[in-house]
């Protein structure tokens, strides 16, 4: 059985979600040591790929939406937002097991490999962890206060099996009628979210809330909001700026070893990667 990760990068007017991948698969191959492929368009490709075990290129959806990406809490930038491909990876995918990972969420641990190496069929984040601590973290627990449990579409993991294919399906089936399954769920955002759509299909594949479709990864997911500024990322060593609660533009500083991270604030990310510092 072939296992490897895949990175979805499909660069906008604001950031170079290609860079952003290429960092993410050196992280991933320093400590899961899988291969790494890239699933982009070709109006992203423009530098060297070759630290990908292959690149996989899609066509851009037929809907566009757009998006307002901040950095920190005193600058933001409106884009468009292309997260329509990931229903598609069942058929993309090179590997009987794959890893399938954002851009921005950084491996600084081996945490991963024992979810790589079982045999459930479809692994992913529930709980979640904010490092600033004191945020509202309501909206990444249910779809809504009285909806259905909220999963992180960010990082997960699943095996190719008729059981995974149904799900990758249905995923796609809540894309093409998002307004329709928006309102049945009571969800306020017009805007389509993987994280919203797999949250649906895994309650469907649940038969609600009593199936064991989907199994949990291994601790939380945790992150920092785009509210939030890196200021290095050394070996599996992370410094971020985590603004302050109730002190508009001040932040605290705080530092990580050896955790897994999604760094929300993409810009702030490559502008480490381009030049040594994400402030």
């Amino acid at each position: 059985m072939t296992t490897g990760a895949i990175i979805f990068a499909q660069n906008n007017g604001a950031i170079n979600y290609v860079k952003l991948a290429k960092f993410s698969a050196k992280q991933i191959q320093k400590h899961l040591r899988i291969p790494v492929s890239l699933v982009t368009d070709k109006n992203s490709v423009g530098e060297d790929l070759s630290i990908f075990d292959s690149v996989i290129y899609v066509d851009d959806y037929k809907h566009t939406q757009h998006r307002k990406f901040h950095d920190g809490t005193l600058a933001s930038v409106q884009a468009e937002w292309k997260n329509f491909t990931r229903s598609q990876i069942y058929d993309l995918t090179p590997y009987d097991r794959t890893l399938v990972i954002d851009s921005d969420y950084i491996i600084n641990s081996s945490v991963l490999l024992p979810a790589l190496e079982n045999d459930h069929l479809f692994q992913i984040y529930k709980n979640s962890f904010d490092l600033a601590g004191w945020r509202n973290t309501d909206s990444f627990n249910r779809l809504n206060q009285y909806s259905i449990p909220f999963y992180w579409a960010t990082t997960f993991i699943f095996e190719k099996h008729k059981t995974t294919e149904t799900f990758f399906m249905l995923v796609s089936y809540i894309k093409e009628n998002w307004q329709y399954y928006r309102i049945l769920y009571s969800i306020d955002s017009t805007a389509f979210r993987n994280d919203f759509a797999f949250s649906i299909a895994i309650h469907i594949m649940n038969d609600s809330d009593d199936g064991d479709f989907a199994t949990s990864l291994p601790g939380n997911m945790s992150y920092v909001t785009d509210r939030d500024l890196l200021v290095s990322a050394t070996d599996n060593k992370m410094q971020f700026l985590i603004e302050k609660e109730g002190r508009y533009g001040e932040y605290t500083l705080a530092k990580t070893n050896g955790l897994d991270i999604h760094v929300m604030n993409k810009t702030s990310l490559l502008r480490y990667i381009e030049g040594g510092t994400g402030v």
